[in-house]
């Protein structure tokens, strides 16, 4: 597996407080994982018992609330975002971080958010946030957002 030139050159500037991220779905792919295994163990109840099976590559369009840009999602993220994510118990303050930061952006059908941002979303520090992020390992393929 080999590094993009655009990964390289991410890698060598230090993220801060103020760099966005993002989930990269193409650091899945080049990780060789299969991210459907995730998104449906963050499914609601109801959606985990009828979802179960649904694999990673079906499709369905998904109209973006704000732009009503229209562009096609896999089945499961389009549940997560639509029903899943706006149950009040989604974001579960005693959740690991890693999990509230990956529910958090797909909450919000991935848009690049800060480390202050997602601080002030979960009532965690954006210091430990960022620490956590740039580690030496990649956790549920977030990484800084391109130009974030």
């Amino acid at each position: 597996m080999s590094e993009s030139s655009a990964d390289r050159a991410r890698m060598l500037v230090r993220p801060t407080l103020a760099t966005q991220f993002r989930i990269d779905f193409e650091w899945w792919e080049r990780a060789d994982r299969d991210w459907a295994v995730l998104l449906r163990s963050h499914l609601c109840p109801e959606h985990q018992a009828s979802l179960g099976e649904l694999g990673a590559d079906a499709l369905v369009d998904h109209v973006d609330p704000e732009t009503a840009e229209v562009s096609r999602v896999p089945g499961l993220q389009h549940t997560l975002m639509t029903h899943c994510a706006l149950q009040p118990d989604y974001i579960n303050p005693q959740g690991s971080l890693v999990d509230l930061v990956f529910r958090v952006f797909m909450a919000n059908g991935n848009a690049p958010l800060s480390c202050q941002e997602l601080g002030q979303q979960l009532g965690r520090p954006a210091e430990t946030i960022l620490r956590t992020l740039t580690g030496p390992r990649v956790y549920r393929g977030i990484r800084p957002a391109p130009g974030g």
